[in-house]
């Protein structure tokens, strides 16, 4: 009989070619040195050049090897969600197919995890990428990441990670969100770590990432933060510390986390527009009602998540839309066009406040300013809600349909 694998080494690639085959010897000789039964799984996430060819060909060789065809390419997350899916053992590592993480640091890494941890972040503290369009924004980035959600990891880019399947198994991957998976490991109750590792020039290939992702990782720190907010608020326990929480729950059912945290949101909005009644007309009731809004888009948010608890599949067109029209990412859509909208309305409000600006627009900037500043809050905040939507529904959307597993014992195609 077949030996159960209890380690697994998952590796998304995508037109590494050149890379694969030495990267498969120095982990296999690793996993040999360690001495326990285990599985590599190579991930192709619809590579255009022979990297397919040559996974094919070494793994009519190695009995070890896993090789998993996307039908087209869908993303380094979701290469990353099939390894683990399909990952046997009870310990997975994950790592990237272009040799600059070393798998010499996967004994480290399982060492550390073997203390009672549930992940270990690799820390590429002397990191080999370009200063300027690389490790500058990644420094910025996890420093946001840390603050934001309060998990301070030094590198939540890197991929070299190790997990206890029975934990990474439970969270929900998409939409890029391997740059988060510690922060996203929390809403589970993950015990988190972090080591040095090594890091290594690229010599074959092209990087796949650039300067051109910030923005999205801008708003997707924005959007994860709000998911965690809201996804484990419900842990917190009656006599928190956390005002927010405390605050919430006394006005509001904690069983209820998206619409208690549209109520807490709509408050100021109220708020506000009671003051401003009777002076200021428009922008009352742009108040008024954007904090009408938010009530009923919590109330239909809780709706949808409920819903996917208790269902097996995606319902409603407002879920269809937010999973399918907005790509799951309802935040890199709406929350783009909200921020348009909230930059015009400030614009207008400042040029009306200047008498020698735009003086054509001072008679109507008053109007149409606190209603651009209203419709690009409540654009950007169905974005964020839409995010909620979209995790709740997470297990019952995949992001990839695997075309062919290559393996010793399971060789043939496969739609998923």
């Amino acid at each position: 009989m077949e030996e159960k694998p209890t380690l697994s080494i998952v590796v998304p690639v995508y037109n590494e070619e050149e890379n694969v085959r030495p990267l498969f010897e120095k982990i296999q000789a690793v996993c040999e040195a360690i001495g326990e039964a285990y599985e590599v799984l190579f991930v192709d996430d619809g590579s255009h050049d022979k990297t397919f060819a040559v996974l094919s060909e070494l793994g009519k060789q190695e009995p070890q090897l896993v090789v998993i065809r996307f039908e087209k390419n869908a993303g380094q997350t979701a290469a990353m969600a099939a390894g683990f899916e399909f990952a046997r053992g009870e310990r997975i590592v994950s790592m990237d197919g272009d040799l600059q993480n070393d798998p010499i640091d996967i004994p480290r890494l399982l060492e550390k995890l073997d203390e009672g941890y549930d992940l270990v972040c690799g820390w590429r503290k002397e990191r080999q990428d370009k200063f300027l369009t690389r490790r500058v924004p990644s420094i910025i980035a996890n420093w946001i990441i840390g603050k934001v959600t309060g998990v301070p990891i030094h590198d939540n880019g890197c991929s070299l990670k190790a997990y206890r399947a029975s934990i990474i198994k439970q969270v929900p991957l998409y939409g890029e969100m391997h740059r988060f998976i510690p922060a996203m490991s929390t809403v589970v109750g993950a015990r988190i770590a972090e080591i040095v590792v090594s890091h290594h020039p690229r010599r074959f290939g092209k990087s796949k990432y650039g300067l051109g992702r910030i923005w999205r990782v801008m708003l997707d720190i924005i959007a994860f933060k709000f998911i965690i907010s809201v996804f484990t608020s419900s842990a917190e326990p009656r006599n928190s510390k956390n005002l927010w929480h405390r605050f919430s729950d006394v006005l509001f059912n904690p069983k209820q986390r998206a619409f208690r945290t549209a109520a807490v949101l709509s408050l100021p909005f109220f708020v506000l527009g009671r003051i401003l009644f009777g002076a200021a007309t428009v922008a009352a009731l742009s108040c008024l009602v954007l904090a009408i809004a938010l009530l009923v888009l919590g109330g239909l948010t809780e709706n949808k998540i409920q819903q996917a608890n208790q269902t097996s599949s995606v319902s409603g067109r407002l879920a269809h839309f937010f999973i399918f029209g907005c790509k799951r990412r309802p935040i890199r859509f709406l929350g783009l066009i909200g921020m348009m909208s909230l930059l015009l309305g400030g614009l207008l409000f400042i040029f009306q406040m200047n008498a020698f600006l735009l003086g054509a627009l001072r008679s109507i900037g008053p109007n149409l300013s606190p209603i651009f500043i209203t419709v690009g809050i409540l654009v950007f905040c169905v974005g964020l809600f839409g995010e909620l939507i979209a995790f709740a529904n997470a297990k019952h959307v995949k992001d990839y349909a695997v075309e062919t597993i290559l393996s010793a014992n399971n060789e043939g195609a496969c739609s998923e």
